[in-house]
């Protein structure tokens, strides 16, 4: 390998290490949250503090992880392997032709999904709780991907540290 893509690998084992830590704590989110899904307005209306805190902590740990994936793991992959992507169509596209996503649209669904509730957390107790239960819906395949990146990466002889918690 050369030079240049030892300073990437480098970086790469960085950022799997924070997405390795934030998908860990996503899974515990969705463990203490077992119970509490499917949410509805009422449910969110009538939450105590606890619950609350729950719902934040897993609705932030949803949104850091599909970010670090998508703005740090898909990019920080191409450069390793001296591709220049121009645009996120390009990056999904790439991640696909690799086995790492299923379609681009699977992405794009955890993207919007993400955004439901990360950038205009609605105002409506109903659309909330739909924001999150699409994003406790599309956790599985969030924390998939991972895997999926693993995999491709221990095949070009990269391997990775931090282990996912088997139970998602």
């Amino acid at each position: 390998m050369n030079y240049a893509n030892e300073k990437y690998v480098v970086l790469y084992k960085n950022n799997w290490s924070e997405a390795i830590r934030t998908a860990n704590r996503l899974s515990s989110s969705l463990r203490r949250l077992t119970n509490d899904f499917p949410l509805s307005g009422a449910s969110l209306l009538c939450a105590d503090d606890d619950l609350q805190d729950k719902i934040d902590a897993f609705r932030v740990r949803f949104a850091d992880l599909q970010d670090c994936v998508g703005n740090k793991l898909f990019r920080n992959l191409l450069k390793l392997e001296d591709e220049s992507p121009i645009s996120m169509v390009d990056v999904l596209n790439m991640m696909e032709k690799r086995g790492v996503i299923e379609s681009p649209e699977q992405w794009r669904l955890l993207r919007e999904v993400r955004n439901a509730f990360a950038h205009d957390y609605p105002e409506s107790e109903n659309e909330r709780a739909a924001a999150l239960n699409g994003a406790w819906q599309q956790s599985a395949n969030l924390l998939s991907i991972l895997t999926s990146l693993r995999q491709y990466l221990a095949g070009i002889g990269i391997e990775l540290d931090g282990d996912l918690n088997a139970d998602h």
